[in-house]
């Protein structure tokens, strides 16, 4: 019987255990009701969450750890461009043994495809600078990005970069990075939630470490 207590306990606390999650309840998205694409990232002491609103606006609740998942307040405007710019698809990255944090955003281009765009800031509340974040120098793009059986997308969407582990804190390891996305034949169109999205996969080849 204690062998069978222990092993349910295990599971209650196990995030992979669907049978010990909550009963779901509306969240409180302290950003507002037009925001999409929400991220939260994680440090010892408190949680904060990112948002956009498909219009040049990226945003930041934070909340402490023992709140979470309620609590977030103390919204804020942290990034601000063009509608198509800074347009959706953000997510924050600790860079692994350093403060510095990586912004990825996703922009559509001047020819309609969609490309990464990422920034750099030092701390979860530091101010976000620009790292590969134009159209000729993007962070990925068709333009930087070779395809050995032939190029079979010019967009690269919705996309997360792969971490060194499955933790909050969000810890990626820059001397390999692989970032996971979507991508569709260039001749395809019609409406968005019809279109023919594949995966695909990138893999730093330009590391300095």
């Amino acid at each position: 019987m204690s062998d069978a207590r222990a092993v349910r306990a295990q599971h209650d606390s196990n995030p992979g255990n669907p049978r010990s999650w909550s009963a779901p309840k509306t969240f409180d998205n302290a950003a507002g009701a037009n925001t999409l694409d929400y991220w939260v990232i994680c440090h010892d002491t408190k949680c904060y969450l990112f948002s956009s609103d498909d219009n040049g606006h990226l945003f930041r609740s934070e909340t402490t750890v023992g709140e979470f998942p309620g609590g977030f307040r103390n919204t804020q405007l942290v990034l601000e461009d063009s509608k198509f710019a800074l347009f959706e698809g953000d997510a924050v990255y600790r860079v692994q043994g350093t403060n510095t944090y990586l912004l990825m955003m996703e922009a559509i281009g001047s020819d309609g495809r969609r490309y990464y765009r990422s920034f750099t800031a030092q701390g979860l509340t530091g101010q976000w600078q620009p790292l590969a974040a134009t159209e000729s120098n993007p962070f990925a793009r068709s333009n930087n990005v070779s395809f050995p059986a032939g190029a079979w997308t010019r967009d690269i969407s919705h996309s997360e970069l792969i971490r060194t582990g499955n933790d909050q804190t969000m810890t990626i390891n820059p001397c390999r990075l692989q970032f996971l996305y979507q991508g569709m034949s260039p001749s395809a169109g019609g409406d968005y939630s019809q279109l023919p999205w594949r995966l695909g996969l990138l893999t730093q080849t330009n590391a300095t470490c």
